[in-house]
Order: C-alpha cells, then sequence, then structure tokens
C-alpha cells in the first residue's frame, strides 16, 4: 500500500480540539514572552480553518510541545488546575500522535 505524501492529506479542525484547549490553557497561565505568544496566534489562525494539511497539524503538535517544555517553564503543570491538567496532558497526547504516531494513509489524527 502506497503511503500518501502528508502535505496533500487534510486534517478536519474539529478533530484538532483536544490540541486547541491546550493550546488556550497555555495563553491563559503561562507567562510567555511574545516569541511564544506569536507561535498560539499562529495555531489559532490555522484552527479557525475549516481543515489544514496534515503537516500543519504537526506544526502546531510541535509547537506545543515547545510552548510547554520551554516557554512555560519549570513547574507549569503543577500550577494547573486537576481540570486544565488534564486538558493540557490531552492536547501534548494529540501533539505527540500527530509529530510521533504512525499516520500514513490517514485523513485525520
Amino acid at each position: 500500500m502506497q503511503q500518501q505524501d502528508p502535505y496533500f492529506v487534510r486534517v478536519p479542525t474539529e478533530q484538532l480540539s483536544p490540541l486547541a484547549r491546550a493550546l488556550d490553557v497555555v495563553d491563559r497561565h503561562a507567562e510567555i514572552n511574545d516569541r511564544y505568544r506569536a507561535l498560539i496566534h499562529d495555531s489559532r489562525r490555522l484552527l479557525a480553518q475549516t481543515d489544514v494539511r496534515l503537516t500543519q497539524a504537526r506544526g502546531m503538535g510541535k509547537k506545543l510541545m515547545v510552548l510547554v517544555r520551554r516557554g512555560a517553564g519549570e513547574g507549569f503543570r503543577e500550577s494547573l488546575s486537576r481540570r486544565e491538567r488534564e486538558e493540557l496532558d490531552a492536547g501534548l497526547r494529540q501533539a505527540d500522535d500527530l509529530v510521533y504516531g504512525d499516520t500514513p494513509d490517514r485523513g485525520s489524527p
């Protein structure tokens, strides 16, 4: 079976809601600089569309990982409420699946 080029595979943005919620948690609670805020802004612009390329969805996943691991700083996760940690963790799981998961021949993550 031939794999599709991920550049041409489309992902409905409604399926990226865990990622979107996690970005919202970071935006609301992390003390991040303007460069990191720009990553959130870029992702929100894409999430406002009906669908995005798989490569774009993977890029948003990478952005979330960078925001949490580098931008938000140590102790960020622990500073969140249980519900916010759950939303963050769900978004990070989706990001991990998008970036490292096996997605050949799939139109959605």
